[in-house]
């Protein structure tokens, strides 16, 4: 059960974190940037990834490297 609960507090996350930068990207990329939707969601997409890569990968390991 903690499991399936912490999967979803993730998702979640990655959900409202994905959401928040496609709505600032469309809106502040037409308006100030020059940013199309598209490269907008390409942009959002590698940002979210890389957010992820470093809260569920290279913290732990920098956490454990320390720890040891």
């Amino acid at each position: 059960m903690k499991i399936i609960k912490s999967f979803l507090k993730k998702l979640f996350y990655y959900f409202l974190l994905f959401t928040g930068i496609i709505l600032s990207t469309s809106h502040l990329g037409n308006n100030y940037m020059g940013i199309s939707d598209e490269e907008g969601y390409i942009l959002t997409i590698g940002i979210c990834c890389l957010t992820a890569f470093v809260f569920e990968y290279l913290l732990p390991l920098i956490k454990r490297l320390i720890k040891s």
